[in-house]
This record gives structure tokens, C-alpha cells and sequence, in this order.
């Protein structure tokens, strides 16, 4: 059986602690696909990403930049802190995007911190949240459209409230046509 990777890396500052929950996290949602996780280095942000008028990061040209340093036949998951946005859809914000099918993805973890809204840190509902666009995102790289079911880890967010109803898991469809991948590695750049 043909052993795929995933490349976790990081773009700024994510806390190791955070990186280890999530690789811990992931391994258990994409079992028994996943064989291992690991941890390494980050990139840097790319400066033209910035758009000073909205104060946010454009995701395309991000994952463009992620696009362009993947090596191989490795998926790519790029984490990261800042705000981002979407040339290619109408919307204020996105808590990621992703190639589908494809080989890479992104998830800003901005809008997943509950400081972001005014509340107080709650380590807890952040690791929760991360966890499943971390997920959802992945899913999209293997052809996992967004799913009808609300509950489904691949449902469709339009803002956090959406993140905070869905499970961490994939339904049984749409775990059905992930297991039909090959077994895999989750390597995590830091």
C-alpha cells in the first residue's frame, strides 16, 4: 500500500503545545489511515498576501506560495494566525481553503480563538475548533466535497457557530469515500 504524507506547516507563531493536540487529534480522526505525526519547521508569510484595506491575508496567494515549495507527492496543511480572505468567493472571512481534490490546504486559526470574539481563553473550545476545520480542510484535499449533513465534520462553516455545531468526525458517507485513500503519514513542519 502506497504511504501518502501530510506536511503540517506553520506560517508565524503556532504554539508547539497546539501542534502536538492537533497531530494527536488528527491521527484518531483520520484512523486507520494515518500512521504517524510529526513535527518540524514553518515559512514565512508572503508580503503581498497583506491587504491593508481589509486588514486580512488573501488565502489564494498564500496557498499559491504553499503550492509552490511542495516537493513530491505530499498533501501540504498550512496553519496560521492571521485573518484571511478569498479572491474567488464572496465572503467577509474564511477559516480556511484547500485545493479539492488537491495537495494542499490552509487553516487560519484567527477567528477559531475565542479571544477573537471578546469571550476569555478557553484552551478547550479553541483545541475543538481548530481540530475540525484542521479536519475539513484535509478532507477537501482527498475529493471530500462540503456535505449536506449539519453534524459532519465537512459541512459547510459560515461562522463560528457553524464550527461550534458540527462534530469532529466525518458522517458515513463521507467516511466511507476517505477510506477508499491509502494509508498515510502526517508530518508536521514547524
Amino acid at each position: 500500500m502506497k504511504c501518502l504524507i501530510i506536511e503540517i506547516i506553520t506560517i508565524g507563531e503556532v504554539k508547539r503545545r497546539l501542534l502536538e493536540d492537533l497531530a494527536r487529534e488528527l491521527t484518531k480522526a483520520y484512523a486507520p489511515l494515518v500512521e504517524s505525526c510529526l513535527i518540524g519547521a514553518s515559512l514565512q508569510m508572503p508580503p503581498a498576501a497583506y491587504n491593508a484595506r481589509r486588514n486580512q491575508y488573501n488565502a489564494d496567494l498564500i496557498l499559491d506560495r504553499v503550492l509552490h515549495r511542495i516537493t513530491g507527492e505530499n498533501l501540504v496543511l498550512a496553519l496560521l494566525t492571521t485573518d484571511l480572505y478569498t479572491r474567488s468567493r464572496n465572503l467577509n472571512f474564511i477559516f480556511g481553503q484547500a485545493q479539492c481534490p488537491g495537495r494542499a490546504a490552509l487553516v487560519s486559526l484567527c477567528r477559531l480563538d475565542p479571544t477573537f470574539y471578546g469571550a476569555p481563553p478557553d484552551r478547550k473550545l479553541f483545541l475543538k475548533r481548530a481540530t475540525k476545520e484542521v479536519i475539513h480542510e484535509l478532507g477537501h484535499t482527498f475529493g471530500l466535497w462540503h456535505c449536506a449533513n449539519p453534524s459532519c465534520v465537512m459541512s459547510f462553516s459560515n461562522s463560528i457557530l457553524d464550527v461550534d455545531e458540527k462534530k469532529p468526525a466525518f458522517c458515513k458517507t463521507c467516511r466511507r469515500k476517505l477510506h477508499r485513500q491509502t494509508t498515510l503519514t502526517i508530518h508536521v513542519w514547524r
